[in-house]
């Protein structure tokens, strides 16, 4: 990548605010072209600024994070968002991650791991999984709902998972549907989608 990155900050304690853009200005590679207090602004600054990496708070006032997350990405689909929260949930990270997210930070990180979220967000399309996460990620899906989704990805029907497994496809449906609920996902190929990205899956486990 050439020329500096362009970062938006999206969060609502103007001191939290103020310090990320005294952080940010220090570095040569990075320019804040934009702040915002709520997730209105957030949504302003998007459309008016084009930031490449938008800093974005969990707790703002205005819409839920994963609903300003969606916006912002169809708004500009190659944006780059990174989360910064209080909130230490592996539940909640795998929710932002999979609904776009490209990393997921406390704000109790050290500020170089910030500089490094948004030049690896502005550097590849792949979301950074924190030290530790994988594992948290793996929780997330209990040890049959992993393996139902596994052969998922292998294309495998209902039918066909439960003969494999020794279960009911009844509750192979069950498995499937709660493991859309879990990831967020609309179809079996979204739960894939999803769950790779997370790093549930690898990526060859993917469906077409």
């Amino acid at each position: 990548m050439t020329g500096r990155i362009d970062v938006g900050i999206a969060d609502d304690h103007d001191l939290f605010r103020e310090g990320l853009v005294a952080l940010l200005g220090r570095d040569s590679r990075l320019r804040v072209v934009g702040q915002a207090s709520d997730s209105h602004g957030a949504l302003e600054l998007v459309r008016a600024r084009h930031p490449l990496v938008l800093l974005l708070d969990v707790s703002m006032p205005g819409d839920p994070a994963r609903m300003t997350i969606a916006r912002v990405k169809r708004m500009q689909p190659d944006l780059r968002v990174v989360v910064l929260t209080m909130h230490q949930d592996v539940r909640l990270q795998s929710e932002l991650l999979a609904a776009g997210a490209s990393a997921y930070l406390t704000k109790t990180a050290p500020s170089s791991d910030v500089v490094a979220a948004i030049l690896h967000a502005a550097t590849t399309d792949s979301p950074q999984i924190p030290p530790g996460a994988e594992e948290g990620h793996s929780d997330l899906l209990s040890e049959r709902e992993y393996a139902v989704l596994r052969l998922i990805a292998q294309a495998y029907s209902n039918k066909e998972i439960g003969a494999e497994l020794s279960i009911a496809e009844g509750t192979v449906k069950r498995h499937a549907n709660n493991i859309n609920i879990k990831l967020g996902a609309t179809s079996r190929i979204d739960a894939v989608r999803k769950a790779t990205r997370l790093g549930i899956l690898p990526s060859q486990a993917t469906l077409g």
